[in-house]
């Protein structure tokens, strides 16, 4: 029960933080957006109106060059005539002669409001006096104000409806986002609860349950990795159900006949003779035979089991092999070839001489008599072959794959000694060292088992 809560508030907590993380994203973006729109406008404004008072200041300069030297009474009506089309209302201009005293002074009138009014009015009194000059004589003086943009009332309406515009269009904008936000954040949330209930159904044994690969590729990456745990885990369980099953039956075929040749010669009606006796220790052979094979199985497959590799002479280790086997070969007279493709390798030595003595205990037992096994050490790169190849009727190809399940032992196999283990435990083996095993067989040429290792 604790589980599907920790779920849903999990789930929660994530739709909350992406909600958040959206919006925070949003709003960054639209301050961003807002403060370099404004940084951008001020800076063309101003950059505008430098350029447009540059040009007025000409204009009126060179009018009052023309103006100012000559000799007339009324120089005010004058220089009112031909600025008035010169320079904008919206500009403050004050003319002076050349005893710093005015002749004429103009009030700038402009579409805002009367405080900025009489800010700059308080500004053009601090406006420095610029000589007029002619033929190297000053004839007055003259300061005029700024030409800012918005002094103009029809741009200033154009500036406060963009102003007015922008404002409408950020707050609309987030406005339209809200529930985008809120769209994306539930569906990724949705994503995530579905598989986190998915999830949740395996872990209660649930290993049927299918969880949807859909939705955001990161989620759907996450599903799909839960499905193939899932399938690994369903295979898993029919393993150990087939392993267990095969087990007691490995056991109880054993222990039956034991209990009931014991009971036989308790009674009396069997006679205690030596062959009767060697049987049953060989069925107790093979009783400690699946034992051991099932510990070493177990010991391979603990999450500590580390391997000891060394350097291992190629000679001295077929040699080891063949003190072995030797008398197994005499017997069904087998001719063996060994072909020594390396000098050394490295390897854990006990574990590798186990692996390969499965290969060729199994070889020796589906090798008809006079028949040939070869037996091979190569090497490639940054690995290293061991290959055994014996002549004889083949593994069908429907048991192929099947062969290094646990204790799988196929039609051939089960008229013969053996735990069905030694290819599992082969294969564990070969996976300790980096490698894998393959195995190809025919019912014309024989089998031949591969094993590959980092070496």
């Amino acid at each position: 029960m604790g589980i599907p809560l920790f779920r849903k508030i999990t789930v929660k907590q994530l739709f909350v933080t992406l909600l958040l993380a959206f919006l925070a994203s949003i709003i960054l973006f639209f301050s961003i957006l807002t403060v370099t729109f404004f940084l951008g406008y001020r800076r063309s404004l101003a950059g505008w109106g430098m350029e447009r008072s540059k040009t007025i200041e000409a204009q009126v300069l060179e009018e009052l060059k023309r103006i100012l030297p000559q000799n007339t009474p009324d120089k005010k009506s004058l220089i009112e005539q031909r600025l008035s089309q010169t320079v904008p209302n919206s500009i403050f201009l004050t003319v002076y002669n050349s005893e710093k005293e005015i002749i004429y002074h103009r009030t700038a009138h402009r579409g805002m409001g009367r405080g900025r009014m009489r800010r700059e009015q308080m500004d053009i009194s601090r406006l420095p006096l610029k000589p007029v000059k002619l033929g190297g004589n000053t004839y007055g003086y003259y300061s005029i104000g700024s030409a800012g943009f918005g002094a103009d009332r029809a741009n200033l309406r154009f500036l406060q409806s963009m102003r007015k515009t922008v404002w409408l269009g950020v707050v609309f904008a987030f406005i339209l986002a809200l529930p985008l936000t809120f769209l994306l954040s539930k569906k990724f949330s949705k994503s995530a609860r579905i598989v986190a209930f998915g999830i949740d159904q395996i872990a209660q044994g649930e290993l049927s349950q299918h969880i949807p690969e859909k939705g955001v590729r990161e989620i759907s990456i996450i599903a799909r990795s839960a499905n193939k745990l899932g399938q690994k885990l369903r295979r898993e369980e029919e393993l150990r159900r087939q392993w267990a099953a095969d087990v007691a039956h490995d056991l109880r075929t054993p222990i039956s006949a034991l209990k009931s040749q014991l009971e036989g010669m308790a009674d009396g009606v069997l006679d205690l003779t030596k062959d009767r006796i060697i049987k049953n220790v060989k069925e107790l052979e093979r009783i400690e035979s699946l034992v051991d094979n099932l510990g070493e199985l177990m010991r391979l497959e603990s999450p500590e089991m580390k391997i000891s590799p060394v350097l291992i002479a190629t000679e001295a280790f077929f040699k080891e092999l063949d003190n072995r086997f030797s008398h197994l070969f005499n017997q069904k007279s087998i001719s063996v070839h060994w072909e020594k493709g390396i000098d050394t390798f490295s390897a854990d030595e006990n574990l590798l001489l186990r692996a390969v003595s499965n290969f060729i205990s199994n070889a020796i037992r589906h090798t008809p008599e006079k028949g040939k096994i070869t037996i091979s050490a190569r090497r490639d790169g940054e690995s290293v072959f061991f290959s055994v190849s014996n002549t004889g009727k083949g593994i069908p190809k429907e048991e192929i794959e099947l062969v290094f399940d646990r204790l799988y032992r196929g039609d051939i196999a089960r008229r013969s000694p053996g735990s069905g283990l030694g290819l599992t435990i082969a294969q564990k083996i070969s996976e300790l060292h980096g490698g894998k095993i393959t195995l190809q067989s025919s019912e014309v040429s024989g089998t031949t088992v591969e094993m590959r290792i980092k070496s």
